[in-house]
């Protein structure tokens, strides 16, 4: 067979040309058939690698301190002795501190999260809490014309599902971070493990104090005619305003499940800054008056706190244009805030 080979690799006639032939194709195929078995042994090799790879920064991203997990394992261990709870976005995540409203309350604002999750999260969780007497719910400047969606905050979207256990459309992908959100996640790993920097700053009632005075950027202030006009943003796409009256819904049905449970609810609108507050677009602003009028006026449990325009605060006791210091300012408009609510929490 060597010998017939030979030849035939050589070109030297041979009288079995037929034969040598075919043993030339069964060559060929078997060393074929060789590279296509290691071929799939490195794929399969490179695969195994991969997925083990994926797995282990799967798991560290999991041991990332994050908020939302943080506050779900808060509120769950405070279930039974909650008198006083707070919902809303980054508003009052910050803004309102519960050492200095009343005993047995905690901060379960998130920030940018918005009414579709804060009525999802309230409803999971007012059945476990016997003893909640008040819900304060936080509400900001475009808070009627935002939504929990992938199109505006994808993160946000996947954080709720893997460390809430709350989910808009129970997208199994989802389930894994670093696949929904690839460079985000990266980020974070940097900075947690190679970096050595915080990644949550909220203290053992749910203040986040990432928005303490000391953290805010130098150009605050020259900043704030920027982030109005974002802000405006929001109520400028919602075009036939189905988003607004969507928003206006969930408030009356959050409105109804607390007073099924003879629950107080405070719709609360913190204090922007004076720029801010001169800045803001008066149609907006109507909006916004009007949809907190519509429910007070239909549910009796509901009372409206706003202090947009509250003249009492200052520089100081902001960390931006619509954020008030969690060190300084949350502390000053929680003191006002309880004086103005006027009875025993």
């Amino acid at each position: 067979m060597f010998v017939t080979i030979k030849m035939a690799l050589t070109g030297v006639a041979c009288p079995d040309a037929g034969k040598i032939a075919c043993v030339w194709v069964d060559v060929r195929l078997l060393l074929i058939d060789n590279n296509m078995k290691n071929f799939l042994k490195y794929v399969s090799v490179f695969s195994a690698s991969l997925i083990l790879l994926i797995i282990g920064v799967e798991y560290m991203l999991r041991q990332v301190p994050n908020a939302l997990a943080f506050k779900k394992e808060l509120i769950e261990k405070h279930t039974q002795d909650t008198k006083n709870l707070i919902i809303g976005s980054s508003v009052v995540n910050c803004g309102i501190n519960p050492a200095y409203l009343a005993d047995s309350t905690y901060n379960l604002a998130i920030s940018g999260e918005w009414f579709r999750f804060n009525q999802i999260l309230l409803e999971k969780y007012i059945q476990q809490m016997p003893q909640l007497k008040n819900v304060f719910w936080g509400i900001c400047f475009h808070s009627l014309w935002s939504d929990d969606n992938e199109n505006t905050d994808i993160s946000s979207i996947v954080n709720h599902q893997i460390y809430m256990g709350i989910s808009r459309n129970h997208n199994k992908l989802h389930n894994i971070e670093l696949l929904s959100l690839g460079s985000l996640c990266m980020r974070k790993w940097s900075k947690y493990y190679i970096q050595r920097r915080p990644t949550m700053r909220c203290d053992s009632l749910g203040v986040d104090h990432s928005y303490d005075s000391k953290f805010k950027d130098n150009n605050w202030l020259e900043d704030i005619p920027e982030l109005v006009a974002d802000q405006h943003k929001p109520m400028l796409a919602d075009t036939n305003g189905d988003l607004y009256r969507e928003n206006i819904s969930r408030m009356h049905q959050i409105a109804q499940v607390c007073k099924s449970k003879g629950i107080t609810l405070y719709l609360v609108m913190p204090p922007v800054h004076p720029t801010y507050f001169q800045l803001m677009n008066q149609e907006q602003l109507t909006l916004i008056h009007n949809a907190i009028t519509e429910v007070t006026n239909k549910w009796e449990n509901v009372h409206s706190l706003e202090y947009f325009g509250d003249t009492r605060f200052n520089n100081e006791d902001f960390y931006d244009g619509n954020h008030l210091s969690s060190d300084i300012g949350a502390i000053k408009f929680t003191k006002i805030l309880k004086d103005d609510i006027l009875t025993d929490l």
